[in-house]
């Protein structure tokens, strides 16, 4: 039996085609969020910019669920400035639509610091050895190292992870740190589970980064919590840090729906 690969996508043409460890969580015919979201970020730092920018912050919408088939990626600017860059992407699979992205670049400048980056406590690093985040039968496992501090599938409530991907987004592309960002990101729904997994699916439809900064180092930590008023929704709030201190925010509004029996 041959090793897993790698790397989730491989460069097809003008397409990328999806290796086995795309399939997502609750549908094996579809592509998983979390080599979605790479994908996106990888594809949106390819915009060029007229000046250094950073991405403060990055919108990912799952219109619909992506086949396990090769993605024909489209993008543009939205509004080229010195100052600020709006751009999108959008993902095909056959001709339609599948995820759609907004970007928005603002340029770097000195500035003032906020008390809680000014000179952050180094966080410690988490256990060499430790229970993860991912089920056995994940995907994720083969490219995603995770520490599980709290939370998780079997824990409901507020949860606490840290993650390393050692993986390539695309096959000989390095993942970039936006990239890791938007990937962890990803986890926040089931690391702060709060019904059984086996009764009820929770599917999140979008992704949202804010960034302060760009992450540094391997290891990303996402504290996250969902909030849910009994009407079919559901929202994840995460806070996302690295070994020097807090890098930002994520978000996931997520779909409840009861599992078919």
């Amino acid at each position: 039996m041959s090793a897993p690969p790698n790397f989730f996508y491989e460069a097809e043409g003008e397409g990328f085609a999806p290796s086995s460890l795309v399939p997502g969580p609750w549908n094996p015919a579809h592509q998983g969020g979390v080599p979605l979201a790479g994908l996106v970020a990888h594809l949106v730092e390819d915009i060029p910019t007229t000046g250094p920018m950073i991405i403060a912050r990055l919108v990912i919408d799952i219109l619909r669920p992506t086949p396990m088939d090769v993605i024909v990626p489209r993008s543009r600017i939205v509004r080229e400035g010195r100052r600020l860059q709006w751009s999108e992407v959008e993902l095909f699979v056959d001709g339609q639509v599948t995820v759609r992205a907004a970007a928005m670049r603002v340029r770097v400048a000195e500035g003032p610091v906020s008390p809680g980056m000014a000179s952050p406590q180094p966080l410690q690093p988490p256990p060499a050895q430790g229970p993860g985040l991912l089920a056995e039968r994940s995907r994720l496992r083969h490219l995603a190292d995770t520490r599980l501090i709290s939370g998780g599938l079997e824990k409901k409530g507020p949860g606490e992870v840290w993650v390393k991907l050692d993986g390539e987004v695309v096959r000989g592309k390095p993942a970039s740190p936006l990239a890791r960002a938007a990937m962890a990101a990803d986890f926040g729904s089931g690391l702060s589970a709060f019904v059984d997994w086996r009764e009820w699916s929770f599917a999140n439809v979008d992704i949202t980064l804010h960034l302060a900064r760009a992450p540094r180092g391997d290891w990303l930590k996402l504290q996250a919590r969902s909030l849910s008023a009994g009407e079919g929704v559901a929202v994840v709030d995460g806070d996302l840090w690295d070994l020097h201190g807090p890098v930002g925010k994520t978000h996931q509004t997520l779909f409840l729906e009861r599992q078919a029996r």
